[in-house]
């Protein structure tokens, strides 16, 4: 007898029977796994459901021929390495470096401080990291795995380029998922996205890139470990930020089913390597772990998200200023470290464009209305200290979720930009956003690449000249100046 009608514990969520899970045609595989698994159909509101039945088959009309419960694999291809800006309270000088390995053997000895199995969540996985100094402005080669390797720390002050991306989603040949990729194949992601990324970050005049949650919807980090495989090192060797979205803690997006095979964010953590706020006492040197291993995610219902500590950042490149957010948890919870990064952020001289990064551009799905980007950046825009930015119109926000590429698609015209038309099912449309702060102004650009012939057209410009040589391929969603340091500072 299949599982269908099963209330096992092996999978059931905290939810109660009438769940508030929304069902969409894009968590089909998902679900059906769910059940294959012992979840409930009654919690998942899907017991009539052709995904529910087809759990008799294993999922495979569905899902296709692999088998989600196969234990996940250890492949890890090359160097698999991570640049983050420390923490903003930290010298303004250091970065962390991280590498990703599948045995405890770091790449290369005597480099990294700290060195251990990922724990709770993607154990298949090994870190290894450090805070080290570099010199701002200039070029410092460091050696790791035999491959020399360049980092650049732009200087303090200095206008930056970054590249934006949000809700990646791919067809992995892996063939695990939970959450299908409505157009992973119409764009070919799982080729694509690696090349725009390894075609924009990999030049000379991108500083830094970003995923604002949804990594990849991965749950087991598979599918994660396969895109990485296909990004360049030049580009990993760029800095790089994230923040987690609803479907990095549960795989099918909603607290409401959550399963106890869910990472809740776990994996995400240590697969990123953030310099995040839960290493605020870390100094170079230091053998302690970067993150707050004090939650268990396991418990017999669903699952428990890691310490928000481990998600939320502040720091600075140039001269822009970043704070990353994690909308599942509440803003009661995150006001003392939005006052501090606020605080922070005011007495930097030298910062010209402070912007929000966070997953959710409206609530539900596990965050609640005023962690939503719009109603989020109003509170922070409120703050001592960030108020001053948001007073000369320099405090933007950046976001995902409903999976579009637009700018202010919630009224709040030259602040809000949506950066999530990266495969999954939404607007339909495919392309590159970034934020440069060069040259006295804030832009944010967006080269559209839904189509394969312009698509082929960008990379090869960007790849020979350079984005900024590019722009005619690009349109311009914000064109600001940016107010003079002195009249800025005038404001209280």
């Amino acid at each position: 007898m299949v599982r269908v009608l099963t209330l096992g514990l092996s999978g059931l969520a905290s939810a109660t029977l009438g769940s508030a899970f929304e069902y969409k045609t894009r968590y089909a595989c998902g679900v059906c796994r769910e059940v294959l698994r012992g979840q409930s159909c009654e919690v998942l509101g899907r017991c009539e459901s052709p995904e529910v039945l087809e759990a008799q088959h294993g999922c495979s009309n569905v899902c296709g021929e692999v088998d989600d419960l196969s234990p996940p694999k250890a492949d890890v291809q090359g160097l698999e390495l991570r640049v983050s800006k420390a923490l903003g309270s930290k010298d303004y000088n250091l970065l962390r470096i991280s590498a990703i390995t599948s045995s405890p053997d770091p790449p290369t000895a005597d480099f990294f401080d700290y060195s251990a199995q990922f724990k709770y969540k993607w154990t298949q996985f090994y870190l290894h990291s450090a805070l080290k100094a570099v010199t701002p402005g200039q070029a410092t080669q460091i050696t790791l795995g035999g491959q020399d390797i360049t980092l650049s720390l732009p200087a303090k002050g200095a206008g930056v380029t970054g590249l934006l991306i949000a809700d990646p989603c791919v067809n992995s040949p892996t063939g695990k998922s939970w959450v299908g990729c409505r157009f992973g194949d119409e764009f070919k992601t799982i080729e694509n996205t690696p090349t725009l990324i390894n075609t924009f970050a990999s030049g000379d005049n991108i500083d830094f890139w970003s995923i604002t949650g949804d990594n990849f919807y991965d749950r087991t980090g598979e599918i994660t470990a396969d895109v990485f495989s296909r990004i360049s090192l030049q580009a990993k060797s760029k800095i790089f930020n994230t923040v987690p979205g609803n479907h990095d803690h549960w795989a099918l997006g909603s607290p409401d089913v959550a399963s106890v095979h869910d990472q809740c964010g776990n994996g995400f953590m240590q697969y990123y390597g953030q310099d995040s706020y839960a290493a605020k006492n870390l100094t170079v040197g230091s053998t302690e772990a970067p993150f707050d291993y004090s939650i268990n995610p396991h418990r017999l219902l669903g699952c428990k998200k890691a310490a928000e500590s481990n998600f939320i950042w502040y720091n600075q490149i140039g001269n822009l200023g970043m704070i990353g957010q994690n909308g599942a948890f509440g803003l009661d919870d995150t006001r003392p470290f939005l006052q501090e990064a606020c605080a922070w952020a005011a007495n930097q001289e030298d910062m010209d464009v402070l912007v929000l990064f966070g997953h959710w551009d409206v609530s539900g799905m596990g965050a609640e209305g005023d962690m939503a980007m719009p109603a989020f950046y109003s509170e922070v825009a409120a703050m001592p200290g960030c108020d001053k930015f948001e007073a000369k119109n320099m405090l933007k926000f950046v976001m995902g979720h409903t999976h579009c590429n637009d700018p202010h698609p919630h009224g709040k015209v030259g602040a809000g930009f949506r950066v999530a038309g990266f495969g999954m099912d939404g607007c339909g449309n495919y392309g590159v956003p970034l934020i440069d702060t060069s040259d006295n102004k804030v832009r944010f650009w967006y080269f559209d690449t839904s189509d394969s012939d312009r698509l082929n057209e960008v990379v090869a410009c960007v790849s020979r000249e350079g984005w900024k040589s590019c722009t005619s391929y690009a349109t311009l969603w914000l064109n600001e100046d940016i107010p003079a340091r002195e009249e800025r500072s005038m404001v209280v």
